[in-house]
């Protein structure tokens, strides 16, 4: 299953590692990590956001007991059986178009997550090319993110590449 988290920790160094240890320890393959040091929490905590795999809801459960005995406060746990992922490929202006325009877009459509991004810049000036995941509820729900990306590169004069199979 796949799991989504957002926790809390404090601004110290070796918190993300704490955080990260149980996840390990009991199987998980982390997929993606946001952490935002930008926003911190009425506590004065960074949240972070990690996305996981795990085999089953005893592992999870273990993850969770675990980071409540280290102290980390979990605000969030979302669980996703059988989420449908895409890649992409942009190539264009990327960062001259605002990828975080892109992703917030994307992000915005309900069930719908870029949870990967890879980015390979080109000189000033020139085109860069970015590789996307994008992870969706469903087929139905990945088919809209799709098409809603294609405008959106359309706009943006970006060319995307996606997989014959399409979804």
């Amino acid at each position: 299953m796949r799991v989504k988290i957002v926790m809390e920790l404090e601004d110290v160094p070796g918190q993300l590692l704490r955080a990260l240890e149980p996840i390990s320890r009991f199987g998980g393959n982390i997929q993606s990590i946001m952490h935002q040091r930008e926003r911190k929490t009425p506590l004065g905590r960074l949240p972070v956001m990690l996305i996981f795999e795990i085999g089953d809801r005893a592992r999870l459960n273990r993850i969770l007991a675990a980071l409540r005995s280290r102290g980390i406060r979990v605000t969030q746990l979302g669980e996703r059986e059988g989420a449908v992922r895409t890649t992409v490929l942009l190539v264009g202006h990327i960062i001259h178009t605002d990828i975080r325009d892109t992703i917030d877009r994307l992000n915005a459509v309900k069930d719908v997550m870029v949870s990967d991004l890879s980015l390979a810049m080109g000189a000033p000036g020139k085109e860069s090319s970015a590789r996307m995941t994008i992870t969706a509820a469903d087929e139905k729900r990945a088919n809209l993110a799709i098409s809603k990306l294609q405008r959106i590169a359309d706009r943006k004069k970006l060319l995307m590449i996606t997989s014959l199979g399409g979804v």
